[in-house]
């Protein structure tokens, strides 16, 4: 078993820092702070708080990213653990902890690089997806790896937590074998010599729902949209049923119980949506404090 080390989490999330925070501390190590992200005007859900975390481990969120490296430096820690920052670290920041920074990310690297790797792999109809420890380096998700696995791509998982649960938990049993590689100085293994794809965020070219297309492409363009979250610029997927904008939150292409759901005909086939945000009238735009609810259900037909 790993000696006892200083670690400082980074991370941004209330669902990613406090399963690290506990998953190293039952592991026996200090975790002396966690380093967050400030909430984006436009960010909609929760952000990491201090009362996320157990007492004891402070919670640092520097106003530019290039303040990482001084946090860190300031805290000392032996290593420090990444897991789904919304910025690249700059080199003195990976630097900065005295055996590296090590980078969780949910891909079998080096496919799907970049800040939307899950969404894109349900985009493609992958029925799994890669958990992947590596060292950071200068570059983004290119680092050598330490540690990897696979995990099962479940057709019932919907959202970006309910993935993020599965991801942690394959990620947490591997710690202890990376942590142990950074204590040995083991510099890992060099990403696999084929081409890497790039996971960038979905486009307006993913955003509007065709209702002429194939059911199961449009079923899969929603799941794939709800699970890659919030989009900083681009809104999807939305759909026009009955003159009026929705953007969809749950379908599927079994007839649910009756009076559930408004079933659609697409160019193939059918597909009942479940749940979606009302958006106004097509040209108009309904303000985010007067949205339907996610839970709210399109009207029956």
């Amino acid at each position: 078993m790993t000696a006892p080390l200083r670690v400082a989490v980074v991370a941004a999330l209330p669902q990613t820092a406090p399963p690290l925070v506990e998953a190293l501390r039952a592991l026996g190590h200090e975790v002396c702070a966690v380093i967050g992200h400030r909430r984006p005007a436009d960010w909609p859900g929760h952000v990491l708080g201090e009362h996320d975390l157990p007492r004891g481990v402070d919670l640092a969120v520097p106003a530019r990213t290039c303040s990482v490296a001084s946090l860190l430096r300031a805290y000392a820690p032996d290593v420090a653990v990444s897991y789904g920052y919304p910025r690249r670290l700059p080199p003195d920041a990976v630097a900065a902890p005295r055996l590296g920074t090590v980078n969780c990310h949910p891909s079998d690297l080096p496919a799907y690089r970049g800040p939307n790797p899950v969404g894109w792999a349900v985009r493609d109809g992958e029925d799994r997806i890669g958990v992947t420890w590596h060292r950071m380096d200068a570059e983004l998700d290119t680092g050598n790896i330490l540690a990897r696995t696979t995990i099962p791509l479940e057709e019932g998982l919907w959202s970006f937590t309910g993935v993020n649960t599965a991801v942690l938990r394959a990620a947490t049993a591997l710690l202890p074998g990376v942590l142990q590689r950074l204590v040995d100085g083991d510099p890992g293994d060099p990403q696999p010599d084929r081409a890497g794809t790039w996971a960038g965020f979905f486009t307006q070219e993913y955003a509007t729902v065709d209702w002429s297309a194939d059911a199961h492409r449009i079923h899969t363009q929603v799941r794939a949209w709800n699970i890659a979250g919030h989009h900083p610029r681009v809104q999807g997927p939305v759909a026009v049923i009955d003159g009026a904008r929705w953007r969809l939150r749950r379908t599927t292409l079994h007839e649910p119980p009756p009076g559930t759901g408004r079933r659609i005909t697409c160019g193939t086939g059918h597909l009942w949506v479940l749940a979606a945000d009302a958006l106004g009238s097509i040209g108009q735009r309904v303000p985010v404090s007067q949205r339907v609810p996610v839970s709210q259900k399109v009207p029956v037909s």
